[in-house]
């Protein structure tokens, strides 16, 4: 084992051992991807959207949105939080969207449907209020909610879109001295009758 303390070779082995303390450090497998389509997991008539269905998010100018990830970097869960003094989100706004492939846009095409959105409240500033929406060709038709200050599920009746591209999310609050948000670990989306 000496000659690993030769110069030739320690600096070199010490060079590449920290470049990867480093990398490590950075943690890549964390950084923001690109917004996707993705594929829910078909549950019976539910598409149900959890782990990896919160990888790709579109992020929103309205709101902060972080996708929690496990170290290898796969999508756990999606935390949103509306930044301070904004209204009520209104028919242009598109929030955070979870944006659907086509065959799951076509399942729920103008269809009206049923969302159920399990939540895990934040620690200190916990949204009061959730709207949610299917965003599509037409302006957004949000529905909103109050979130109780305890995990649970709120349950959205949403009316139908056309060209369903995606579902949106926004917390609201009414303070404005901070974010307030919430933490979405389950969207159910079940299309009911007319």
């Amino acid at each position: 084992m000496r000659f690993l303390t030769h110069p030739l070779l320690f600096y070199p082995l010490a060079l590449i051992v920290a470049g990867l303390i480093v990398l490590i450090g950075l943690e890549p497998q964390r950084w923001a991807r690109e917004p996707r389509p993705i594929e829910a997991e078909r549950q019976g008539e539910t598409l149900v959207l959890a782990g990896d269905a919160f990888d790709a998010p579109s992020p929103s100018p309205d709101q902060n949105m972080k996708v929690v990830r496990n170290f290898w970097g796969e999508a756990q869960a999606l935390r949103i939080a509306v930044l301070p003094g904004q209204p009520e989100p209104t028919p242009a706004e598109r929030g955070v969207r979870i944006l659907l492939s086509p065959e799951d846009a076509a399942f729920i095409e103008d269809r009206p449907v049923v969302v159920e959105v399990s939540y895990d409240v934040m620690t200190m500033n916990t949204a009061p209020a959730l709207a949610v929406s299917l965003q599509g060709i037409a302006p957004a038709d949000w529905v909103r909610q109050d979130v109780p200050a305890e995990p649970g599920v709120l349950r959205f009746e949403l009316p139908p879109q056309f060209a369903v591209d995606g579902i949106g999310f926004r917390a609201i609050a009414t303070n404005d001295d901070q974010a307030y948000g919430l933490e979405i670990t389950n969207v159910r989306i079940t299309p009911r009758a007319s």
